[in-house]
């Protein structure tokens, strides 16, 4: 993955929002992870026109951190996501 990516949701992943956390499925395997607040700002954010590296912005404002520690997370998360089969790029 790289910064420049930008994810979108797998159709063959679902997830409900409850508070400011939120529960994704993986609906071929039946897996399901759980994701802490910037982790579902993160989620709420792969809509397939946004790079990781503008999600990273974003959320660096929102919790008014280093854009450049974001973005080293978002990365790592993205992998995960995408290896679990939760978004595409």
């Amino acid at each position: 993955m790289q910064a420049s990516d930008k994810p979108r949701h797998n159709p063959n992943a679902t997830h409900q929002t409850v508070g400011e956390e939120a529960v994704l499925i993986n609906l071929n395997t039946g897996a399901y992870y759980s994701l802490n607040d910037t982790g579902t700002m993160f989620w709420e954010l792969l809509d397939g026109e946004r790079s990781i590296a503008e999600c990273a912005a974003l959320i660096a404002q929102e919790y008014e951190v280093e854009p450049a520690v974001v973005e080293a997370d978002l990365l790592e998360l993205a992998t995960e996501f995408k290896a679990e089969g939760l978004i595409v790029v």
